[in-house]
Order: C-alpha cells, then structure tokens, then sequence
C-alpha cells in the first residue's frame, strides 16, 4: 500500500509539476537580474525617503520620521515559523502512512492550484513557454511596496488626479486612432496611384505605434499621433539594410543599400517593369519612367533620409489635393527633415496633428530601420534609426487584453508622464526620458503577475515604476526590453536573435558622463516631488 501511495504522488507531481525557469532555458544574466532586483528594491523606498529628508532639510524644510516597515517583521514570522516547524513532537512523525498521504495530496493540489489558475487567466489557448517564464519571473519580484509608504499619496489621492487631469483619454483615443489610420490609408492609396508608373518606393499601409496606439497619453487630448509607413523597393530593385552597431550607445542605426535586380524573365513574361540592370541609359531616356527612379533619393547609393522624407511630403500634398474635397477639415504641412508631419484644423476650432515616418522592414521581423524615432531619437542623413515601436505596441495590447478590467498599468504611466511633462520646468536636454519610465514599466509587467496590477492596487504598482527606475539610477543600468529579454511572451514577435543577445544597457552612457548621472537623479527627484505633491495637506 505504501508502495502504491508513492507512486500516486509522483504521477501527481510530474502532472501538476508547474514549469520552472530552469526548465525553459531561461538566460541566467535575467535570473541574476531578477535575484538582484528582489534584494535590492526592498531597501529603495527608505533609502528614497532619507534623500527627501536631506534634501528638505537643507532648504529648512523638517519633514516627519519616517515610518520604516522594514523586513525585520516578515523575517521574524519565518523564524517563527520555522521554529514552530523544527519543534513539532515525536507524535506527528508517527502518524499512519495512509493519514500522512492523504495531507501530502492536499498540500500539492493547493500549492499548483495558483499557477495553473494563473497560466489559464493569460492565454489559455497558447502553451508558449514564455508565459511560464513571467509566472516564475513574477514570484521574484519586489514585493517591497505591497504595504503603502507613509510619504506616498494613496490609491484614492492618484484617482481623483487622474479623473481631474486625464479622465477619458482612453475612449478618445480609441476612435481617433481609427480616424488617423484611415485618413494616412487613403492618402496612401491615392499616392500609389501617382507612382504606379514609376521605379521609386513603393509604400505599404500604415501602422500606428507610440503612446497613442499603446493606449494611454499623458494629455486629456492627444497632440500627437504617430504612424509609421513600410517603405518597399521599386520593381527591379532591392533594398540592403548594413547596420551600425556603436558600443555603449542606446540606439542602434543602419544604412539601406538600393541595388538593382535582373527583371529580364519578368519583363518577357509580363511587360509590366523593364530591367535597368541590362538596358542602356539610351533606352531609359526613352521611357517616360526614366527620370523617376529611385536614385534621386539616394547618396552614394544609399537611401537618404531628408531627400526620401521631402519626396514623401511633396507626394502626400499631391494625393490630398485629389481628395481634399471628401473632408471638412483643413490639412497643411509642417516643416520637417525626418517625417511627414500632418496639420488637421477643423471649423470648431480643433487641431490634430499626425506624424508619418518613414521605416524599411528587416527581413520577415516587425523590427524597422526608421526616418525617426517613434518616442525616442530622430535620424540625419544616410543613418536610419532602429526602431522596435511596432513589437512595443504589440505588447502593450497583449497586456491590456489578458490585464484585470480596467487595470492600472495605463494609469501609472499616465500619471507619472503628466507629472514629467506638465508640471516640471522644461529643460531642453532631458536625460530621463519619456521612453526610460516606459521601459521600467514594461519590464515590471512581466515581473508581477497581471492580477497584481487590479485598480486598487494603482499605488502601490506606480510607486514600484519609480522603485525600479531609481534602482536602474543608481546602479547605471536600464535595460532595453526587447534586447535581450528572452523572457518575451511568444506573441511578441521578436527576432531569436534579438532575443539572445547582449541586453542593452540605456544608462550606460551616464556611467561614462558623471554630470549626465547627476542631473538624471535631479529630475528624478523632482518627479518624487511632484508626486509627493499630491498628498492632501494634512497628510504632509
């Protein structure tokens, strides 16, 4: 009978088993990583609370002691326990084998119960290892702020903020987002049709990346929406991305090579393109389709990135003029070197403005060599930007659609945006940007599992965003998201490559320039101050 009951529990065992990260490979640097985080981020908050107190102190400003919920607590409950456990009499050991199963039975039903239920609640249609890899990810996150600081506005505090300030953006943005695409799609289809003719790009329709398409906007009213347009090669051509990897640099740029291809059997065949690899300058000075080919977008060969963005900007102005007609609204161009940018001004008064980059696909990947960062830097001359705006969209989708109903992922970064933007002083070179508080949330949304991120727990989880940033401060290291992360969600479509390689590091540079570190730890601090601000008075 013993024999039988032991082997019932390890069939139980290898069927209830949940997976760990060790099973699915898990890169051991992202463990390390995780490890880290756990120790660390628990000390942040107190460490956080003495630099105010210092600070304020030098302005004669006294702030109250602060109330430090340390982990002594917790560590005395384990010692308890673990005393309670190690002093249990001679009489439980010698409970019969049956009785003994039984609990052993239920102790494992319970303790797998969670991440089954877990696994389920995310994608119960996929069985992608990587939702695997943010349960066990999610067990060793920081855990730290679970009890609210004393010096931080709670949940109630950050929702009238948020209902004052940015109430209704999210339904806004939803059907204005469908707008813009149609209106970019139709400009687009009335383009094709002027260069059918022609051997110059030829364009794909739009796809909307950026805070907009994410879902969330740290304004009532968007000023910007972004989108970005596929650039293909003309018949008889073909593009070759040569990538530039700098060390120690966040952003990584390339060069687009336009070489020709040999059409000759499709030219015999269907007449429709003629082969510029094997026809003389002489025959092409007879086409009419000779003076519109791709070389006058190009320098030395390569796909520039003021002629290519000016060429699309003049076409864009041709194919409104044909359907300008359809709309009720004004549309005019604005200057620019690295985008199209889009002027909407209607007769009620409202204004919208579009922003159209430019992007040439690498190879079968969403990952785009673009005229212009998406949210972060802008190109020049023959570098193109490499840009993962398209997989960053598609990940904040997935996480709003397996998130719990109105989850407050969206609301922590609005919030600590608007705060950043709208209250501070505007500094012309900003080290702490837009994209780093995004970054910090990304990584934090595969850390904690999403039933952590409910509507009532909004304080907590936008105090962990400024935790892990002020830890990534303080170490020099912030980690690129999609570069290196081998813990992605298999619905995030991220070359393998990509994927195995070396994270990048977007504080590097401050570890190499000490005054960038100390302004990017002042404009954190500011942020804390705003945020801070938000506590009612008789809180203070």
């Amino acid at each position: 009978m013993a024999v039988g009951s032991l082997l019932f529990l390890a069939v139980l065992a290898i069927v209830y088993h949940p997976m760990m990260v060790s099973d699915n490979k898990q890169d051991p640097m992202t463990v390390e990583r995780v490890q880290q985080q756990e120790q660390l981020l628990a000390l942040e908050m107190n460490r956080l609370q003495l630099e105010f107190e210092q600070r304020n102190q030098e302005q004669g400003q006294g702030l109250q002691q602060s109330q430090n919920l340390g982990p002594n607590q917790s560590q005395g409950e384990e010692g308890a326990a673990l005393k309670v456990e190690s002093e249990q009499g001679p009489e439980e050991v010698a409970w019969h084998g049956w009785h003994c199963g039984v609990l052993v039975i239920i102790l494992l039903f319970e303790l797998c119960r969670p991440s089954m239920e877990h696994e389920s609640s995310y994608d119960s249609s996929s069985d992608d290892a990587s939702s695997v890899e943010e349960e066990e990810e999610a067990e060793t996150a920081p855990r730290s702020v679970c009890t609210q600081h004393p010096d931080f506005p709670d949940t109630e505090t950050l929702e009238h903020f948020y209902e004052q300030h940015l109430q209704g953006t999210s339904k806004e943005l939803a059907s204005t987002c469908e707008f813009v695409t149609g209106l970019v799609n139709s400009l687009l289809e009335a383009c094709r049709v002027l260069i059918c003719q022609t051997f110059l790009p030829q364009l794909e329709n739009c796809i909307g990346v950026a805070s907009a398409f994410e879902g969330w906007c740290p304004h009532r009213d968007s000023k910007t929406y972004c989108v970005l347009v596929p650039l293909l090669p003309p018949k008889g051509h073909s593009f070759h991305l040569e990538m530039d990897y700098t060390e120690g640099t966040p952003e990584n740029h390339g060069h687009i090579l336009v070489e020709l291809e040999c059409v000759c059997k499709r030219e015999r065949l269907l007449g429709d393109v003629l082969c510029l690899l094997h026809h003389s300058e002489a025959d092409m000075s007879d086409s009419k389709r000779g003076p519109f080919r791709v070389h006058i977008l190009c320098s030395s060969s390569h796909l520039d990135v003021e002629k290519t963005t000016h060429w699309f900007q003049s076409l864009i102005g041709k194919a409104w003029e044909l359907m300008s007609h359809n709309y009720s609204f004004q549309l005019s161009l604005q200057p620019s070197t690295s985008c199209c940018k889009l002027w909407l001004a209607y007769e009620s008064g409202r204004a919208l403005s579009i922003e159209i980059i430019l992007g040439v696909q690498r190879g079968d990947s969403l990952v785009f060599l673009a005229s212009q960062g998406a949210e972060m830097g802008h190109s020049s001359g023959l570098a193109w930007l490499e840009t993962f705006a398209v997989q960053e969209m598609l990940f904040f989708q997935l996480m709003s659609r397996y998130a719990p109903q109105d989850s407050c992922h969206l609301k922590c970064l609005q919030i600590l945006i608007y705060l950043k933007e709208c209250r501070m002083p505007t500094l012309e070179n900003k080290i702490l940007t837009t994209y780093h508080f995004k970054t910090a949330l990304m990584h934090l949304l595969l850390l904690l599992p999403l039933s952590e991120w409910c509507p009532e727990q909004l304080a907590q989880r936008l105090q962990d965003i400024l935790l892990y940033l002020h830890h990534g401060l303080e170490e020099k290291c912030l980690y690129h998201f999609l570069i290196g992360n081998s813990a992605l969600p298999r619905q995030i479509p991220v070359p393998k490559a990509f994927q195995n390689a070396k994270p990048l590091n977007l504080f590097q540079h401050l570890a190499l320039e000490p005054a960038a570190h100390a302004q990017a730890r002042s404009e954190f601090l500011e942020v804390m101050e705003q945020v801070r601000a938000l506590l009612p008075q008789s809180s203070k």
